[in-house]
């Protein structure tokens, strides 16, 4: 999470309106292949191209789509080193827990800040070169800032990702 999408909040679709079942089989042609053809993904969805076209559009237009990423392969980017860290905030810093959020997004090594309920208020997904570079990090971006109460570091063994989107 970086640059204009660790600044922008999570908002709910811009004009929100019900997904037909071309709708859903589009989102989860891009969800599986998010670099697909336009060609590709209208004979994948039984549709004419020009209708996939403009479909897709609409559904970025809309915000059902928020964007097409790269799932990079950070052990070849050279940070093998990956974690979820809970944090704890002090009660007197709740009012500013999405200044701390966006602080913590801009770091270096930061993939992505989660807002939590429970006992921990964040969750932050970090990436390291190595495990002194993940202390470095436990240590100067967390430990020692005033408005953190706490963490819990968990290193993330293997990553599998799902393909499940909601509607089927």
């Amino acid at each position: 999470m970086t640059g204009e999408n660790a600044r922008a909040k999570q908002v709910r679709p811009k004009n929100p309106r019900a997904l037909d079942d071309i709708d859903r089989r589009l989102v989860r042609l891009l969800v599986a292949n998010g670099r697909m053809s336009n060609s590709r993904l209208a004979l994948g969805a039984n549709i004419a191209e020009s209708t996939a076209h403009t479909r897709v559009s609409a559904l970025v237009d809309s915000g059902v789509i928020r964007g097409f990423h790269a799932d990079v392969n950070l052990v070849a980017l050279g940070a093998p080193v990956q974690s979820l860290i809970l944090v704890k905030l002090k009660d007197s810093a709740r009012p500013r827990l999405r200044d701390e959020a966006h602080r913590l997004a801009g770091v270096r090594g930061v993939l992505r800040v989660l807002f939590l309920t429970g006992q921990y208020d964040l969750a932050v997904t970090v990436a390291a070169s190595d495990p002194s570079e993940l202390r470095d990090f436990v240590v100067n971006e967390l430990s020692r800032h005033p408005e953190i109460a706490g963490t819990e570091t968990c290193v993330i063994l293997e990553d599998v990702r799902g393909d499940w989107v909601p509607f089927g």
